[in-house]
């Protein structure tokens, strides 16, 4: 007898659905067994081979919802039982996908795995950067990264490329021939073909402070010259403009060390209507240079609204490129930023503690897709950790402060120049969005024609 769940998908198909799912979820921290996330898609699709639209969706469904589960399970420490609902949207993302999978049944294997190549790409822009809601973590890339040889290609193919390779390659073996798995073993390859990093001939210091007044960490760090310095986001939630004004502040602080400092602050008041997150720019004497408000504030946080402005500041012999946070998670906004003259991105990152050491393992993560695929250092100041800088390979400094830890670390950087055309592609992932939205259509024009002409 075959035993059958109300959301019409048999027991051995929800097994097999969840079993997957756990599968990619082992890819991230804390197990970082980060292949399996390779292993995870390309089974996905496998178990869709020849299924149904609606069998399909029921697969995707389950697949999402315990992928979701197990990946996303640190949100429950922040918004309780609320969570419940971002997992369930999790789940209606890959009941999409998995509806278009089975969309493409009994059309030719190389047509079939781009379509399915592409729709994985609408997808991951969907949910990654498309409205409100933006969530774009836990994708193939995001968990290749941490072996920063394997995020090679998003050098010339930006991530989203990367996926449509990564998520064609799964389909062609799944649908096909295993034997076409064989082309993951190439994508470290790609490694080789990246320009040598140059000895950095920077420095700069970086802060982290979350516990402590952020006057006292200044108060403690030795005067010594260095190029750049650079504070978390929200190190003050207060105005800067008052900020500015402080006798133990970043302008302190730009006078002891000789160099611009980057700080974050609020403009206007925190919480009130209207004000902005924002990272504030002075040099050396501590005068104004400007701020960059954050473009991306966190959904259903206090995080002000969003900056309608990108600007890039030039300092010295080099251009400062400002995400703030979650600024930087997906490519448009740090590709915007170098193709506007950033030689170096500074990432000022609020991550507080009290979300778990596991959101911080995530989030970090995210940051070397934007290293490599722009060629640009990064340096990442964060709240609680981990705050670094990420050479444009995407491999992170040894020099650091650890996850929980306060204090100050010295990095070296460079400025960088060079064209980077990965992170140009961000238009990627729109543009499968658009082919996905025309898929479905020429797919129900092709229905109604069907039923239309039997009426007949």
């Amino acid at each position: 007898m075959k035993l059958s769940f109300s959301v019409g998908i048999s027991a051995r198909d929800a097994a097999w659905s969840i079993g997957v799912a756990l599968v990619g979820a082992a890819a991230f921290p804390p197990i970082s067994l980060w292949p399996l996330s390779i292993i995870s898609v390309a089974l996905f699709v496998r178990l869709l081979r020849d299924k149904t639209p609606a069998q399909a969706r029921s697969i995707g469904l389950v697949y999402g919802a315990a992928y979701g589960a197990a990946t996303m399970y640190w949100l429950f420490g922040i918004f309780g039982f609320r969570a419940v609902s971002f997992v369930a949207l999790m789940a209606g993302y890959f009941g999409i996908l998995a509806t278009l999978v089975g969309m493409t049944k009994n059309r030719p294997l190389l047509l079939r795995a781009m379509l399915i190549g592409i729709f994985a790409v609408a997808v991951e822009w969907l949910r990654g950067d498309a409205w409100y809601l933006r969530f774009p973590w836990y994708t193939v890339p995001h968990a290749l990264a941490i072996s920063p040889a394997w995020i090679a290609p998003v050098r010339w193919i930006g991530t989203y490329g990367f996926s449509f390779m990564l998520w064609t390659i799964a389909a062609l073996g799944a649908l096909g021939r295993p034997a076409y798995w064989l082309a993951f073993c190439l994508i470290p390859a790609f490694s080789l073909l990246l320009e040598p990093v140059s000895a950095p001939d920077r420095s700069a210091l970086l802060m982290q402070v979350e516990w402590l007044p952020v006057e006292s960490v200044i108060d403690q760090t030795p005067s010594q010259k260095y190029d750049l310095a650079v504070l978390p986001e929200y190190a003050y939630h207060s105005s800067f403009h008052s900020v500015l004004s402080s006798k133990r502040g970043p302008v302190r602080l730009a006078q002891k060390l000789g160099c611009p400092v980057v700080f974050g602050a609020v403009d206007g008041n925190y919480g009130n209507a209207g004000f902005q997150n924002v990272a504030v720019v002075i040099d050396a004497s501590g005068n104004l240079l400007g701020t960059f408000p954050k473009q991306r504030p966190v959904p259903l946080m206090v995080d002000g609204r969003p900056g309608d402005s990108r600007p890039v500041f030039p300092v010295q012999d080099g251009v400062l490129g400002i995400g703030i946070c979650y600024d930087f998670d997906a490519p448009e906004i740090a590709g915007s930023l170098v193709r506007d003259g950033a030689t170096v991105l500074l990432c000022p990152t609020g991550d507080l503690m009290t979300w778990g050491r596991i959101q911080h393992l995530h989030h970090e993560l995210l940051l070397r897709l934007r290293a490599v695929e722009n060629d640009r250092w990064i340096l990442r100041a964060t709240s609680s950790g981990r705050t670094e800088a990420i050479d444009p390979h995407g491999v992170p400094s040894a020099e650091c402060v650890e996850i929980s830890e306060t204090g100050t670390v010295a990095v070296s950087y460079a400025n960088r120049t060079s064209f980077a055309l990965g992170g140009r592609l961000h238009f990627l992932g729109p543009a499968a969005s658009l082919l996905t939205g025309l898929f479905v259509l020429i797919n129900l024009g092709g229905f109604f024609y069907r039923r239309l002409h039997r009426a007949r």
